[in-house]
C-alpha cells in the first residue's frame, strides 16, 4: 500500500525523535509525493544544486522487489542512484573523483533510517549499497536507505591500488573527503526522494570502515546518531610498522634466498608451515585455555595468558617435551628462530635497543592516543588460518597478506620521499624511523580522543575487534577506548561508548570464533530508546573442536565471558556463559 508523507510520519512517530538536517542543503519538495516511485527515481537524475559541486548522477534506476542478496534475503523495491562528486584530473594526470551509490526503498517501505556502509582496504571501487551490518545484512531488505562510496579513486584507473597515495588530494579524499561528500549527497537525495531528512542516521563499517566511523565521531559529529566501528585501522602508520615488523620476523627464519612469486613477492610459508602452526596452537591452548575456568578452545582471559605463557619455556604437560627445540628441528618442536619470530610478533616493533617504537605522525596529534606501536596478543586464533598466518606467513602458493596492505603502503606513502621501488622488508627500525611521514590526514582525522561534540549531541558509538586480528592489533583499539575512558571517566564513557572484543576472531570475521553478530540493532535501541547495550549474543560455525557450531555472549569491555553452566554442560549454548568483571 502506498502511503503519503503524513501517513509515513505517523507510522514512524512512535519510534523516532526527529530529523537531523544540520548542515545539509535539501530540495524543497518530495519527488515521490508527485509521482510514482519509479518515475521519482528517474527524476533524481535531473536534480541540481547538490550540496557538493560538481556532482554528476550517472545512474538512476528503479529495481523491482525480488532480487536476493548473498545471504538469500529478498531486497525491497528500491531506487538505485550512482554518481561522481568532484570529478577531476589529479596532479599525476590520472582520473579521480568520489564515486558513490545510494539505494532508496520505496516510500511505503522506508523505515525512516539511513545507513552509510563503510569501505575496506584502500577502497578503489564502489561496493553495492545494500547495507552490510553483520547478521542484520542487508539492511536494504529491512527498509533502510543505504549509501556507499569508493574512497575517491577507482583501482581500474590506476597502475596499482596504492598509486593514489602519491597524489595529495586523493589521500585527503581517502582519509575523509569522500565519506564527507557522500554523506551530504546521500542525505540530499533522501530528502529529494522522500520529502524529509532521515529520522536517524547510522554508520557501520569495519577495518577502513571502522576508521571512517571514528573520523565521523571526531570531525563530523552532526552527521550520524550512531556508529559501529569494527577492527578500525585508525592509525595506519602504526599498523604498517606492526605489520612490517612481523613479516620481517617471519622472513628472518628462512635462510636466503627466499622463494618468490613471478611478481617478486616472497613466499614465507616454509618458515612456519601448517603443521608448526597447529603445534603452536596446541601449546597455547594447553597453557591458557583453562585460565578462564573451562577448556572450550577459547581464551577469554588474554591478560592471564600473557602473564603465564612463554613459548620459549613452555613444556607440554602430557609428554614433558618443550615447545622450543633443544636440538635439531623436528615435528614435535619449533626451532629457536621460529619461537623468536612469534615472540617478536607478540611484543610488537622494537629497535635494536629493545625500545618500543613510537610513530611520528600520531605522536604529533593533539588529544591523540599513545603513539606506541602494538604487537599481537596470544589468543586462541593467533595461529588459526584467519590469524597471523593470513597476514604474516601466507600459504605455499601465496605471499603474506600484509604485502597488499601495510607493507605495500610504506614505499608509496609512509616513507618520505615516496619510493615505490623500495623494498619494505628492508625497513630498519633504527635508521628508517627518521624517514617516516610526520603528518597525515589518514592519522590526524581519526586518532583524537576528543569526541565531545558527538557525545554532547547524544551520539552513541560501538567498537568491536577480533582479538586474533592479524592486521590492526586489538591492543590499539583497547588503548583508544582506555584513553577515552581516562578522558571522560569510565562511567561517563559507558553512557555513549561500548567496546566488544571477539575472542579467536580474525580481521572483521573468520577464525574459530563467534564471528556472526548484529551490533546495529542494539545501537538503534540505544540511540532511539535509551537502552544501553549489554551482552550481545554471537554465533559461529568454524570451531576446530567440538562443538563446531556455537553461540556465546560478546561482553562489553572490560567484562569477559565465563562458563557458568553445569560441569560437562553444552559449550554451544550461550546461556551457559555470563559476562563477568575481570579480576
Amino acid at each position: 500500500m502506498k502511503r503519503n508523507r503524513h501517513q509515513r510520519n505517523l507510522l514512524l512517530g512512535s519510534v523516532f525523535v526527529g530529523a537531523t538536517a544540520i548542515g545539509f542543503s535539501t530540495p524543497a519538495t518530495s519527488l515521490a509525493e508527485n509521482a510514482d516511485p519509479a518515475a521519482a527515481c528517474q527524476k533524481l537524475a535531473t536534480l541540481t544544486s547538490f550540496p557538493v559541486s560538481p556532482t554528476q548522477i550517472t545512474l538512476a534506476k528503479f529495481n523491482l522487489a525480488g532480487a536476493t542478496s548473498a545471504n538469500g534475503k529478498t531486497l525491497l523495491a528500491h531506487c538505485q542512484v550512482q554518481g561522481i562528486i568532484n570529478k577531476r584530473t589529479g596532479a599525476d594526470g590520472l582520473p579521480y573523483g568520489d564515486r558513490f551509490e545510494v539505494r532508496l526503498p520505496i516510500p511505503a517501505e522506508w523505515n525512516g533510517r539511513f545507513m552509510f556502509q563503510g569501505g575496506g582496504g584502500t577502497e578503489g571501487a564502489v561496493p553495492p549499497a545494500i547495507g552490510i551490518a553483520g547478521t542484520l545484512s542487508p539492511t536494504l531488505a529491512h527498509g533502510w536507505a543505504v549509501a556507499s562510496q569508493d574512497g575517491g579513486h577507482e583501482n581500474t584507473d590506476l597502475p596499482t591500488p596504492n598509486t593514489f597515495m602519491l597524489e595529495p588530494q586523493a589521500v585527503v579524499d581517502h582519509a575523509y573527503g569522500s565519506v564527507d561528500a557522500t554523506t551530504r549527497t546521500a542525505k540530499f537525495l533522501i530528502d529529494a526522494f522522500y520529502g524529509q531528512q532521515p529520522n536517524k542516521s547510522y554508520f557501520v563499517g569495519c577495518s577502513t570502515g571502522g576508521r571512517q566511523g571514528m573520523v565521523f565521531s571526531q570531525n563530523f559529529p552532526d552527521y550520524y546518531d550512531g556508529i559501529v566501528a569494527g577492527d578500525p585501522v585508525y592509525d595506519l602508520e602504526s599498523i604498517a610498522l606492526s605489520e612490517v615488523y612481523g613479516v620481517e620476523a617471519m622472513a628472518a627464519i628462512t635462510p636466503a634466498p627466499i622463494a618468490k612469486l613471478a611478481n617478486g613477492s616472497p613466499i614465507l610459508y616454509p618458515a612456519f608451515p601448517e603443521a608448526d602452526q597447529k603445534l603452536f596452537t596446541s601449546a597455547l591452548l594447553s597453557a591458557c585455555d583453562k585460565l578462564d575456568g573451562t577448556a572450550d578452545g577459547v581464551i577469554d582471559d588474554v591478560p592471564a595468558c600473557r602473564a603465564k605463557f612463554d613459548p620459549a619455556t613452555f613444556v607440554f604437560p602430557d609428554t614433558g617435551k618443550p615447545l622450543q627445540c633443544t636440538g635439531a628441528k623436528n615435528a614435535t618442536c619449533l626451532s629457536p628462530a621460529q619461537i623468536g619470530a612469534i615472540k617478536k610478533i607478540n611484543q610488537g616493533p622494537r629497535n635494536s635497543l629493545g625500545e618500543a617504537i613510537r610513530t611520528p605522525a600520531s605522536a604529533a596529534i593533539r588529544d591523540g592516543v599513545n603513539a606506541t606501536t602494538f604487537g599481537y596478543p596470544y589468543d586462541g586464533g593467533f595461529m588459526a588460518p584467519a590469524g597471523i598466518p593470513s597476514r604474516k606467513i601466507g600459504t605455499a602458493t601465496s605471499t603474506p597478506g600484509d604485502f597488499a596492505l601495510g607493507l605495500g603502503q610504506i614505499p608509496y606513502y609512509w616513507m618520505t620521499p615516496s619510493n615505490p621501488s623500495y623494498n619494505p622488508l628492508s625497513f630498519d627500525f633504527d635508521k628508517d624511523m627518521a624517514n617516516l611521514r610526520r603528518e597525515s590526514p589518514l592519522i590526524a582525522a581519526s586518532t583524537s580522543t576528543d569526541i565531545s561534540k558527538f557525545k554532547n549531541r547524544g551520539g552513541k558509538i560501538i567498537w568491536y575487534h577480533g582479538v586474533s586480528d592479524p592486521g590492526p592489533p586489538v591492543l590499539g583499539t583497547i588503548a583508544y577506548y582506555d584513553a577515552l575512558s581516562s578522558r571522560n571517566g569510565e562511567e561517563e564513557t559507558k553512557k555513549f561508548a561500548r567496546l566488544y572484543l571477539v575472542p579467536n576472531m580474525g580481521h572483521c570475521r573468520g577464525g574459530p570464533a563467534t564471528d556472526q553478530f548484529d551490533l546495529l540493532t542494539p545501537l538503534v535501541s540505544w540511540v532511539e530508546r535509551g537502552t544501553a547495550p549489554q551482552e550481545v549474543i554471537a554465533s559461529g560455525t568454524n570451531f576446530t573442536s567440538a562443538p563446531a557450531a556455537r553461540s556465546r555472549p560478546l561482553c562489553p569491555y572490560p567484562a569477559q565471558a565465563r562458563y557458568t553452566g553445569p560441569a560437562g554442560g553444552d559449550l554451544a549454548n550461550a546461556g551457559n556463559y555470563a559476562c563477568v568483571a575481570p579480576k
